[in-house]
């Protein structure tokens, strides 16, 4: 079988468990684009001592990439608890800024710790630069990953970067090389969008002939109100610059979400599993069709 170039864009545990699900198909040559916006947490500290991008969603995903039972990914894992200044803080994260501090761009830090980690999917920031998600909501600024999420149920009607950055060329070549695009599953405005929000990100996108684009929404309802509709999200999308057509994956328990989808779409039977994710052999199953979906 000929490998195909999957390219994934997402954030935090939503993305994480759609790598290490693929990550398993052998004739993919997958690749992660993580959102590097959050500022909260272990994560958020560092910024602001560090000047330093995100991690924390990153750490994650290799995480979920790496052997659990490793004693490297324990360490990775591990957290600090009634340490002072270090307590709350991971060790992965620390690990990063140490490496970030060599003087290597971030995205070559992540390829420094993929190695001691052995982890043979690629995964890249969203960009090399340190930036901050931005919304606007009922004629009111949020700045920072956490206002944002804080305010999301008040719905979104602008979502901005701030500074501008740029992505790296890395993650440029992923996209230009990428027969199969996942967009989510994940928060919606702060884990899916961040890194549409970046033009080059979007007009690679829609340079490339042969992508096929999917976006997998949700398990489980993010916000109950209208921003959970497919519709609404696709538009949402559009009206960052996408113009390739985008396909709604859709668990077959939120079908009334397909109400007024222009889009084409496929409704999938994937229930949720425990913790409020895909269930992994369903999701498995979906994934695999849609990969090999001519």
């Amino acid at each position: 079988m000929t490998d195909i170039n999957v390219t994934c864009i997402g954030g935090g545990h939503g993305l994480g468990h759609l790598l290490k699900t693929i990550n398993d198909f052998d004739f993919v040559n997958l690749t992660g684009i993580v959102t590097t916006t959050d500022n909260g947490g272990s994560t958020g500290r560092l910024r602001e001592s560090c000047e330093t991008i995100s991690w924390g969603d990153i750490r994650y995903c290799l995480s979920k990439l790496t052997d659990t039972a490793s004693t490297k990914s324990l360490l990775f894992e591990y957290r600090f608890e009634r340490l002072g200044e270090l307590s709350g803080h991971s060790l992965g994260n620390l690990m990063f800024c140490a490496v970030d501090s060599l003087c290597l761009r971030p995205t070559e830090a992540v390829q420094v710790m993929r190695e001691y980690l052995g982890i043979r999917a690629k995964i890249l920031p969203m960009s090399d630069a340190v930036t901050h998600l931005v919304s606007q909501a009922q004629g009111q600024i949020y700045f920072g990953e956490v206002e944002v999420d804080e305010h999301v149920n008040q719905g979104i009607s602008e979502l901005n970067l701030l500074p501008q950055v740029t992505p790296s060329a890395e993650v440029i070549a992923s996209l230009k090389d990428a027969d199969v695009l996942f967009l989510g599953p994940g928060s919606f405005y702060t884990s899916t969008l961040p890194s549409l929000l970046m033009d080059e990100v979007v007009d690679t996108i829609n340079q490339n002939g042969k992508l096929r684009i999917y976006f997998i929404a949700n398990v489980e309802n993010e916000f109950n109100n209208h921003c959970d509709q497919a519709h609404y999200q696709i538009d949402f999308i559009k009206n960052l610059g996408i113009t390739k057509t985008i396909h709604a994956v859709i668990p077959e328990h939120r079908a009334a979400y397909t109400d007024n989808l222009s889009a084409p779409f496929t409704i999938a039977n994937l229930p949720a599993d425990t913790h409020g994710r895909h269930q992994d052999n369903h999701y498995r199953e979906r994934l695999l069709e849609l990969i090999n979906c001519p």
